[in-house]
C-alpha cells in the first residue's frame, strides 16, 4: 500500500500467496498482519479486474509481516519460500512478465493446480490445518 493509502497498480503478489489468499481464515502472525491481509483480500474480491504482478520477492502481504526484514523472511528458510513460489509458477504456468488481472491470476492458478501440486507446494506451511484452500484441494 502506498503512503496515500492506495494499493500500487499493479499490486505485487508472491506466487504462493495466490494460494494463501484463497485459504485465509483470519489467522496470522500479528493482529496488524491479519488486518492487512483481510483488507488486501477484501480489495481483491471487490476489484477483480485490478492488475497483479507476480513477483518472487517481498510483496504486498509481506509488507505487514513481522518476519519481513528488509525484504527477506527471517521466520524460515528463504529456500523453502522460493521453492513454494517456483512450484506455483511451474505448475500453474504463470508468466512473471505478464500483468494479470485479479480474476485471471486466480483462475489460472485454480485451473492448473491439482491435488498433488497443492500437497507438494504447501508441504512445509504452518497454516495447512487452517487453510481452506489447502484443505479443499488436498481432499479432491
Amino acid at each position: 500500500m502506498t503512503e496515500s493509502g492506495k494499493y500500487s497498480d499493479p499490486i505485487r503478489i508472491r506466487p504462493h500467496h495466490l494460494l494463501c489468499i484463497q485459504g485465509f481464515q483470519g489467522y496470522g502472525y500479528t493482529q496488524d498482519f491479519v488486518l492487512h491481509m483481510g483488507r488486501v483480500i477484501s480489495f481483491l474480491k471487490s476489484n477483480l479486474f485490478y492488475n497483479l504482478q507476480i513477483v518472487v520477492e517481498s510483496d504486498e502481504l509481506c509488507s505487514q509481516c513481522p518476519y519481513d526484514v528488509d525484504g527477506r523472511c527471517i521466520k524460515g528458510s528463504m529456500d523453502e519460500i522460493y521453492k513454494m513460489d517456483r512450484l506455483v509458477i511451474e505448475k500453474a504456468n504463470l508468466d512473471l512478465s505478464h500483468i494479470y488481472t485479479v480474476s485471471e491470476a486466480f483462475s489460472t492458478v485454480n485451473k492448473n493446480l491439482n491435488h498433488d501440486h497443492i500437497v507438494s507446494i504447501c508441504s512445509g506451511c504452518s497454516w495447512q490445518n487452517k487453510c481452506l484452500f489447502y484443505i479443499a484441494k488436498s481432499k479432491i
